[in-house]
């Protein structure tokens, strides 16, 4: 047991009692406890996908992904989670959910803004995370469909703008948003990234 130090107030003994612990996701425990986390979400995620599929070819009213698209986006906000997120394959899961149905019926809007404002803030984006989906053809329609709102186009321009520049560096996008400049994308580059 330590010993208290009599001259410190219950206030300074409290403050010195916090400083010394570590957040969870310092812990040694860490990995794994994010991982078991990550694995849940997107096992959630995908099934809510594939049954909005299956709702959607019944006619019926799709909202298994809106009812889980706030927990979704708060995990994607985690930036402890990026690195165990992307490794287990998030960038497929947005695919899933970002893709249009096979009819051509559009992705719910709220959805496919909150899943573009996410990948624009997920860091440790490397090309070989994109090599192992498809997300960069989906995003890269959504950019180019006429019918798309126009600020979805817009976040879509830039997250292909950004994946547009791993193709020809070798790092990875750790700080997005910071140093970003203009850059003009031939289309032919966006497919060269698969």
């Amino acid at each position: 047991m330590e010993s208290v130090d009599p001259s410190k107030t219950d206030f300074e003994l409290m403050r010195e009692s916090k400083k010394r612990k570590l957040p969870w996701w310092k812990t040694p425990n860490a990995p794994i406890i994010c991982k078991q986390i990550v694995k849940n979400l997107l096992r959630r995620m995908y099934a809510a996908a594939r049954e909005d599929i299956e709702l959607r070819k019944q006619h019926k009213q799709v909202t298994k992904k809106l009812a889980l698209l706030n927990e979704f986006l708060d995990a994607l906000r985690k930036r402890y989670l990026h690195p165990t997120l992307l490794d287990r394959g998030v960038l497929s899961v947005i695919e899933l959910w970002l893709k249009p149905a096979a009819n051509g019926e559009l992705t719910n809007s709220q959805i496919t803004r909150g899943l573009l404002r996410s990948m624009l803030e997920l860091s440790g984006v490397t090309r070989t995370h994109l090599e192992r989906c498809k997300v960069v053809e989906v995003v890269f329609a959504l950019q180019n469909r006429r019918d798309e709102m126009h600020d979805n186009q817009r976040m879509a321009s830039e997250l292909i703008h950004r994946w547009a520049r791993l193709r020809t560096s070798k790092c990875s996008l750790v700080t997005p948003g910071k140093g970003t400049f203009a850059v003009t994308v031939h289309p032919c580059a966006v497919t060269r990234l698969k």
